[in-house]
């Protein structure tokens, strides 16, 4: 019951988000500059999201392995990737996380409660570091600290994370590897994200628009893949950005487009699963 509701609600975001971001943009401008986008530079971003990924699902086979879940690269990449498309194309938040840690106990025999903790763990990590380039990004944007105190700062966010880690999960041995390996995936989002501006022909703030992506990112949760909301965050930070409406919300939209292109590999698992798992 509470995941049916749970779903309705970021169904119900999706839409009103989407309804909200059409309705203070004008729709033929929008078009025309999704139009006159490189496609070459869209595809690009694609395929360095996709990497994204490949990293991230390394950082969980990882924490796996360090808790005596051994599982080879391609099996945990197929179980990723299923869990990435339902993450995508489901609601309910953590749909995805949920049945890949159900597949993951049902086929190697794994404790389903160990297992799921895991993943959480996993994913609080890279929230965590998430976080912590966003607190980095705004002390040199707004607040143009030195390098001495932004590296202090990120000394002091480590440091939590890493207690919070000890105290929470008894798992601080994997920290340090597991922060790494996300600092490297969110920063080939970037990456990606940067070359979705390319492809736009955006060539300045890009400090600035990671700032609202990230921000994006962390709210995505609200709806059905992120879908809308990171639309509307990136249409109300316009003005900000020194970009029109139409050219903002296309950043969002671009960007929803290549993560949805990277998550369709999980369908093709999904369908074949009993081929890829032998």
């Amino acid at each position: 019951m509470k995941k049916k509701i749970l779903s309705l609600i970021q169904v119900s975001f999706t839409i009103f988000f989407i309804y909200y971001t059409v309705s203070k943009i004008d729709f033929n401008v929008f078009i025309n500059v999704i139009k006159n986008t490189k496609s070459k530079f869209l595809i690009l971003a694609s395929i360095i999201y996709f990497l994204s990924q490949i990293v991230s699902s390394e950082r969980l086979r990882y924490i796996l392995q360090k808790n005596n879940f051994t599982l080879g690269f391609d099996k945990n990449l197929y179980l990723y990737f299923i869990g990435l498309f339902y993450n995508f194309f489901i609601p309910g938040g953590v749909s995805g996380d949920a049945y890949k840690g159900y597949l993951m106990s049902s086929m190697f025999n794994w404790n389903l409660k160990k297992t799921l903790k895991l993943i959480v763990l996993d994913r609080l990590i890279g929230f965590g570091v998430l976080c912590s380039i966003l607190i980095l990004l705004l002390e040199v944007i707004f607040f143009e600290l030195n390098i001495i105190l932004v590296v202090l700062t990120f000394t002091i966010v480590y440091c939590f994370g890493f207690i919070l880690v000890k105290f929470i999960f008894k798992n601080q041995r994997i920290y340090f590897k597991t922060y790494l390996l996300s600092i490297i995936s969110h920063i080939l989002q970037f990456i990606s994200l940067i070359t979705i501006l390319l492809a736009l022909n955006i060539s300045s703030n890009y400090f600035e628009i990671i700032v609202v992506f990230i921000v994006s990112s962390i709210f995505s949760v609200l709806s059905v893949g992120g879908i809308g909301v990171r639309e509307y965050i990136f249409l109300s930070t316009a003005s900000m950005l020194n970009y029109s409406p139409e050219v903002s919300a296309s950043i969002g939209l671009l960007f929803t487009f290549s993560a949805c292109i990277s998550s369709l590999p999980g369908l093709i698992f999904l369908i074949f699963k009993k081929s890829f798992i032998k």
